[in-house]
């Protein structure tokens, strides 16, 4: 079974600020990570409240996000920009 994919509001904000094209490439690669959140992670480091949170980065951004295996969710946190 599938994981769903869940994004959080801010993600979402910070995503519209992208060019479409860039938001596509992004969109595709979450799409990737949905499939197989374990296989996209470089690292892990924990949130404010210690739970641990898988990172990806593409381009220059790192994505957060949270394998929930219970729910069956992979849910998108954080993006940052890296420099």
């Amino acid at each position: 079974m599938q994981f769903k994919l869940l994004i959080d509001m801010d993600v979402l904000d910070i995503l519209s600020k992208f060019p479409s094209s860039k938001r596509r490439r992004l969109y595709a690669h979450f799409r990737k990570i949905q499939s197989f959140p374990a296989n996209y992670s470089e690292f892990i480091e924990p949130d404010d409240e210690g739970r641990p949170l898988d990172i990806s980065t593409f381009e220059n951004i790192s994505i957060h996000y949270w394998i929930d295996d219970a729910d069956r969710h992979v849910k998108i946190l954080q993006l940052v920009e890296n420099e």
